[in-house]
């Protein structure tokens, strides 16, 4: 399949978008940076390689947030809502996580980047923060061995 990105912007004037505000996007290319997206078919977009937690293909179509408009008109995105927002989403995953592996989990906040990456496709900051929220809502129970469901 040949994609054409020709027409789109590479910067953007202040105002048209706004932190954190959903669009959608589009794969264009692999750069030394990240990945670089088309936003809403008109303007171009950077993914920064470590806020890349799955694997993505050219021409493939997702949902993204707008991180920041740069003062020279650049636009940041994150495949991931706030991270308020995705605290809230993450503690699904890590709750059925748990559910199905007997309600006990090697996984805890000295778990590797890389591991939680893998098994749950977030960073470790907002692994540790959703294991706070979950520890504070009484839904969990950290031990030396990992985490345990109190369900």
């Amino acid at each position: 399949m040949d994609y054409n990105f020709d027409h789109l912007k590479d910067t953007v004037e202040a105002g048209i978008f706004t932190p954190w505000q959903e669009v959608n996007a589009e794969i264009i290319a692999y750069t030394a940076l990240g990945i670089n997206v088309a936003i809403n078919n008109e303007y171009i977009g950077l993914v920064y390689k470590n806020q890349v937690y799955n694997e993505y293909q050219r021409g493939e179509k997702l949902k993204a947030y707008i991180q920041c408009v740069r003062q020279d008109g650049k636009i940041d995105i994150s495949l991931q809502p706030n991270q308020s927002n995705h605290v809230f989403s993450t503690t699904d995953k890590i709750l059925e996580h748990l559910k199905s592996a007997g309600g006990k989990s090697s996984f805890n906040d000295k778990s590797s980047p890389e591991d939680i990456k893998h098994a749950f496709q977030i960073s470790k900051m907002v692994f540790k923060r959703t294991l706070g929220k979950l520890y504070k809502q009484g839904k969990i129970k950290m031990t030396p061995q990992g985490i345990e469901l109190l369900e």
